[in-house]
Parts: structure tokens; sequence; C-alpha cells
């Protein structure tokens, strides 16, 4: 099977590797002499990597053996003047809402540590592969940075509020195999390799599934967690991807695929 890089076009790829194998995309952040910092390069990168990305599941991760996955939001890129970055309008949150609003999963392959707005976008991934040895952190309160509703929300989505307070509130690391995140990390391994091969084997289960009915199911999900009421535009959008999966030869495939014993074979349509 071949695989294939990608690059943006008028600007090369240098702080990720893009890659895609069949319908799995994987994204791998570079950019070791900062740790992985979230800083406009990298999210300049890491933006169209996920929003252009023509798969049915994604994983994002850093390079193998790293202590650190991502180190979070670029300390240099934080206002010194005072000014509250809105979610809206902050980078990092531009990424989150990417990774939340992708119609195919994104899994986080954790190897090291999540730090502050890296554990963030790890709790906003659809689900979590790490090491034993992983950690997750959340620091706005080290730093005096309030932190915003909507990132508070994705938490609450992820881990037990009990938790999520300890978490805040201490700013202290907690390990990927804690009891605290059990069920919020899916799968602990022991090895950079099996974070690997574990990682790409959820990922192509997925991608063997009916991507409409895993689309539709994410967004509702996702508009039943988030931060904001459920609007009529939100819901009728929520009953637009139902319709479309109710009416789609994968519905056909997959009712034929099971009354005949067999493996379905699904298109996306």
């Amino acid at each position: 099977m071949q695989l294939t890089a990608y690059h943006r076009p008028m600007a090369p790829v240098t702080l990720i590797n893009v890659v895609d194998d069949a319908d799995v995309r994987t994204v791998t952040m570079t950019r070791q002499p900062r740790r992985n910092a979230l800083g406009t390069a990298l999210l300049g990168e890491l933006l169209p990597a996920i929003e252009d990305a023509d798969c049915r599941a994604l994983i994002l991760r850093a390079e193998p053996g790293v202590t650190t996955w991502s180190a979070g939001h670029d300390v240099d890129d934080l206002p010194i003047d005072g000014t509250d970055p809105l979610a809206w309008t902050s980078p990092v949150e531009h990424l989150v809402r990417a990774v939340r609003g992708a119609a195919f999963p994104v899994i986080a392959a954790v190897e090291g540590g999540a730090w502050g707005a890296a554990c963030n976008l790890a709790f906003a991934c659809d689900l979590i592969v790490a090491t034993r040895t992983a950690a997750f952190a959340i620091t706005p309160a080290k730093l005096g940075v309030p932190y915003h509703s909507e990132g508070v929300a994705q938490f609450l989505a992820a881990v037990p509020a009990p938790v999520a307070r300890a978490m805040f509130f201490t700013a202290e690391p907690l390990p990927a195999d804690s009891p605290h995140l059990a069920g919020t990390v899916h799968l602990l391994v022991d090895t950079s390799d099996e974070l690997t091969s574990q990682s790409q084997r959820l990922a192509r289960r997925i991608a063997s599934l009916a991507p409409l009915s895993i689309h539709a199911v994410k967004a509702e999900i996702n508009a039943l967690t988030d931060a904001r009421p459920l609007t009529v535009e939100v819901f009728e959008h929520l009953a637009s991807l139902r319709r479309q999966a109710w009416t789609s030869e994968d519905y056909r495939e997959g009712l034929s695929a099971f009354r005949g014993r067999r493996a379905p074979d699904f298109h996306g349509q």
C-alpha cells in the first residue's frame, strides 16, 4: 500500500509530518526543539492538515520516544497587555474546534507530557491512546491565566467535574494510568512501538465502518457537550446528517452485508 506525504501548497511543511495511508491520516508534530509548543508556526501547519484531510480517521501524535507530547500554548504568543484572548480568536482554539468539527474521529496518540493547552487539545480529541508514562496537566493557574468557558466545557466532557477541579486548581500532572483518567484514556500501552501499532489498529477499525454514521454521532456528541445551547440551526444540521446516513448507499450496504453474513464495504455515500 502506497504512503503519500501531505504538503501545503506554496509553504513547505517543516514542523509536522503528514502521512496518508488508505483512509487513515497520521499527523506527527516534529517541533522538538520547542517541545511541540503550540505557537503560530506549528498551529499554521496543524490546522490545514486537519481541515483539509480526506480521511476516515486521523491520528495526532508526536515523534516516537519524546518526553513531551506538547508543552501547550507557546508563552511567547500570550498577550502582555492584559487583553483576554477570547476562545473564538485564539489560534489554539481554532485548532481545537477543527478537531471537534472534523467529520472523522481524531485519535490523540500521547507519549510524554501533554501540558496546558496541549492537554485541552488531547481531551478534545475523540479517543486517546497513551503510553503508561504519559501525563496530562492543565496549568493556567501557574501563569495567572483565567481559562475560557469553552475549554472548561471540553474538560467536563472528558473527565468528571471533581477531576477537572483538581486538575485546574492544583496544576499537577495526572499520569495516563491514573484511576482518575479511567475512561478518558481509551487505551494504555507500554512502549512507543505499541503506541504506533495500537493507534493505527484503532484508526483502521474506525475507517472500516460507515463514515456517515460516525460523522452524525460525533456531531451529536459534540453538540450535546458544548458550552453553547442547542439552537434550531444546530438541531437542523444534526437532523440533516442523520438523514444523509439513513438514505445512503452505505446504509443499504450495511443491511445487505449483515443479512449476507459478510464484511461491509462502505464508501461514505
